[in-house]
């Protein structure tokens, strides 16, 4: 049996300059991973649409947004309201997202995050209004509705 033993001497300059790479490196990575989780997709994809944008930014965007579900908003938003997705789902947001998922959105990847509520008049449409989520420039999730207080909300297809 033969046993080496080496012995290194690094000097202390020299071990902190090593230590402190090691500990950059480490931050760039979690810096990395965080921002390449967080990034919205640019589009979604559904059976009745194929793959659509998500693009929302401005006015035109939204209601560009809106024009690929064949759907035409009346002038400006209705309603604009600053909301906050919940970070734990009650059964009210599992099935509101469920609705979500069957346009190839899902709001569980944005849970803890604002976003803003916007509810446009919609011209000829069997319900009155479209609401749409919006975050970071990107819709995140969306519905039509009549507009009545319980009435059932229905996916933009």
């Amino acid at each position: 049996m033969f046993v080496f033993n080496v012995k290194v001497n690094f000097s202390k300059g020299l071990k902190l300059f090593l230590a402190s790479s090691a500990i950059i490196s480490a931050v760039i990575c979690i810096v990395c991973m965080i921002s390449v989780q967080s990034k919205l997709p640019d589009t979604a994809t559904c059976d009745e649409l194929s793959t659509y944008s998500l693009y929302a930014k401005g006015e035109n965007g939204r209601k560009d947004f809106l024009k690929q579900f064949g759907l035409s908003a009346k002038g400006t938003p209705v309603a604009v309201q600053e909301i906050k997705i919940p970070s734990d789902f009650n059964s009210t947001y599992e099935a509101y997202n469920r609705l979500q998922i069957k346009i190839g959105l899902d709001l569980s990847r944005q849970k803890g995050e604002q976003a803003t509520k916007y509810t446009y008049e919609l011209n000829g449409s069997k319900k009155k209004y479209a609401v749409i989520l919006v975050c970071k420039n990107k819709v995140i999730g969306g519905h039509l509705t009549s507009g009545e207080y319980g009435s059932t909300d229905l996916p933009l297809i």
